[in-house]
């Protein structure tokens, strides 16, 4: 067994970036005509903005403070930006490496000195700046309100346009301005949506610390209620108080629990399950068995699930829409393009069966205020009878 689980994941995450570190220094020195001083200055750069980030990280793991410390959320919003900036410097030192030694077994070669030269470098490691400020301005004007009509052969007549309001992964921590918390409930309210859904990661820090963004939330209306399941992000910053926070608000907390919403002759169930996470700090986790005990065979089912990844088991319980989050999109490059290779439900709209599930690409963001290939996402969903 091991004794301190912690301590060897610090030590194969600092190996790691050590590693990561190693070679893009040594790659954007190696072949380019910096003098000693330019190669000496810029590898003392890197090794900075490394280690920024490898501390940054210890300090948050070990946070405990209920505090709001500015001076601390701005080093730490500082290093998240550092963060995304050694991703996309990675990312072109990988794309210019790879693009040299295609060009260097082709037939037609290429100058490579170009290639590497101190001009290319230069640009190489000015290009993330440009990126963040990019994805920053995009964060900045705050989600995209994007209408998805579904249709379903069994639909009720009584829920044709029934409008469900999806929202998920907002990641309300310090990183979050609560700003954008305000624009976003003046954003809801304004589409006066029948029902609202939260599909987890919503709160990303100690509840202690956000009760003003709590209040903002709490003047979200919908005429037929507003119903949230926590994500993984929930349990890591004691899930029994963030869940009670919600319900304080008048959120319906469903933890492998259905609630019925009765629509003239229709009734249509929200059902709702946590995030696997769970178990891992032992709460309860997702129960299929138990949710399918109380589903009735003449509602229209909506299930909401943090993860997409359990679609194919939940089609089998005759849901006809999961709603799901967690994946961001991807987020920013280049994850947004290899988020296909980790997620296969990464993002829109898939059909699983006789189920439909939508993958909303998260309404805030995680880390970094940043988005690039992506952009913040407030889903508008609307029932249609096939």
């Amino acid at each position: 067994m091991l004794k301190n689980p912690m301590g060897i994941f610090r030590t194969i995450a600092s190996t790691f970036v050590l590693v990561i570190f190693v070679y893009v220094s040594h790659q954007l020195t190696r072949f380019t005509d910096f003098s000693w001083q330019g190669t000496t200055l810029l590898v003392s750069f890197l090794a900075f903005l490394f280690a920024l980030v490898i501390g940054s990280f210890m300090i948050l793991l070990r946070e405990r403070r209920l505090d709001h410390n500015p001076w601390r959320d701005r080093f730490m919003n500082g290093a998240l930006t550092v963060m995304a900036y050694i991703n996309f410097l990675i990312s072109l030192v990988i794309l210019r490496d790879v693009f040299a030694f295609v060009d260097k077994i082709s037939v037609a070669s290429l100058s490579l000195e170009t290639l590497y030269s101190a001009q290319a470098t230069t640009t190489l490691m000015g290009l993330p700046v440009l990126f963040i400020l990019i994805g920053h301005l995009i964060v900045r004007k705050g989600a995209f309100n994007k209408t998805v009509p579904l249709e379903f052969a069994n639909l009720p007549a009584d829920l044709e346009n029934l409008r469900i309001v999806h929202i998920t992964d907002l990641h309300i921590s310090p990183s979050l301005p609560i700003r954008l918390v305000k624009k976003l409930v003046a954003q809801v309210n304004r589409l006066n949506p029948d029902v609202i859904v939260f599909t987890g990661d919503i709160l990303d820090s100690f509840v202690e610390k956000h009760t003003e963004e709590f209040q903002i939330l709490k003047g979200l209306r919908a005429q037929h209620g507003i119903y949230y399941v926590p994500g993984n992000h929930e349990y890591y910053w004691n899930a029994a108080k963030s869940l009670q926070a919600f319900r304080d608000i008048g959120f319906q907390v469903l933890i492998n629990k259905a609630e019925s919403i009765r629509l003239g002759s229709a009734e249509l169930q929200m059902v709702g399950i946590p995030d696997p996470a769970a178990n891992h700090f032992k709460e309860e986790g997702p129960d299929l068995a138990k949710v399918q005990n109380q589903l009735k065979t003449d509602s229209f089912k909506v299930l909401l699930s943090h993860q997409p990844a359990l679609a194919k088991q939940i089609e089998t319980l005759g849901v006809d829409l999961q709603l799901s989050g967690h994946t961001h999109g991807g987020q920013f490059f280049p994850w947004n393009l290899l988020i296909v290779f980790f997620q296969r439900y990464n993002k829109g709209l898939y059909r699983i069966g006789n189920m439909q599930l939508y993958v909303n690409q998260g309404t805030g963001y995680w880390g970094p205020q940043l988005r690039l290939g992506t952009y913040c996402e407030l889903t508008e969903i609307i029932l249609r009878k096939k």
